[in-house]
């Protein structure tokens, strides 16, 4: 088997993550804080936030007595007791507690478990070429309306009051944030063990399963040149890092945002992709 896997940021702290373990692998994509204030050492909470969780499915993740989402509720009553002491989570707003979306594969048997919560991917591709995405679409569905306001406004770019976006935009990103984790809303990691039985689960067939792909969101504009199928070869000939080096090209060509709708111009991108096909 051949594993690759990067994650690139253009920013000071990267929000993105990936594992790698025996069994297992995973990618979490924290979701940018809506709040200047931070509480951890780290001085970025989001940051801080996937890092913990990295460490606590490295040690986890791989004992199949128990099952992804045992493993997960464990893990945010532990997460929800550390950060609890920098702050009482029970004081937070919706837009200033912390959340990532997590994407998991584990190895169990001949079977392949994929777990995901939130707007991350995971593409996998069988024997016979077709490839199918497991994600959730529900977050993506609220953030259009934020897109769209943005391409129609030709003067926004004199009205920035946070984190590149306007006013208007920003209270709607806010008010998106407090359906986080609610019926009628999007479910995602976060302070709500209910959450993760919103996560989408699947078994496959691991002798039928070719190729796999986990992504971050950030490798959207990626999607306006290329099929699943055919980045899934891209990333075969020419490695993770080159394609994302290319992604990094297709925004800069369109930073204005009208061509490839996305809230931010450059955003995380983390990628780990594995081919039961080839040899490392």
């Amino acid at each position: 088997m051949r594993i690759e896997y990067h994650s690139d940021t253009v920013k000071k702290y990267n929000e993105d993550i990936y594992g790698l373990t025996k069994r297992s692998a995973f990618v979490l994509d924290g979701a940018s804080a809506l709040t200047s204030k931070s509480y951890t050492p780290d001085k970025n909470d989001v940051s801080w936030m996937v890092n913990w969780w990295k460490v606590y499915l490295n040690r986890n993740i791989d004992n199949t007595s128990y099952t992804i989402q045992s493993i997960l509720k464990k893990g945010v009553r532990e997460f929800n007791r550390e950060y609890d002491k920098f702050v009482d989570i029970s004081s937070l707003l919706p837009h200033e507690q912390l959340s990532a979306g997590l994407a998991i594969i584990r190895k169990n048997g001949n079977i392949l478990e994929s777990y995901v919560l939130g707007d991350v991917e995971i593409t996998a591709e069988d024997k016979s070429g077709v490839c199918y995405v497991i994600t959730d679409t529900a977050l993506k569905d609220f953030d259009t309306e934020v897109i769209e306001l943005m391409r129609r406004n030709k003067q926004r770019e004199n009205e920035l009051v946070f984190k590149g976006f306007t006013k208007e935009e920003l209270d709607i990103l806010i008010r998106n944030r407090a359906r986080m984790n609610k019926p009628g809303g999007y479910f995602i990691l976060g302070h709500s063990e209910d959450a993760i039985d919103f996560g989408i689960y699947k078994e496959l067939d691991s002798t039928q399963v070719n190729r796999c792909l986990l992504a971050t969101d950030g490798i959207v504009p990626l999607s306006v040149k290329y099929s699943r199928e055919n980045l899934l070869d891209q990333i075969r000939s020419k490695g993770v890092r080159n394609i994302i080096k290319e992604l990094r090209g297709l925004e800069e060509a369109d930073k204005d945002k009208r061509t490839i709708g996305r809230l931010k111009t450059h955003d995380d991108a983390t990628v780990v992709y594995l081919d039961f096909s080839l040899q490392a």
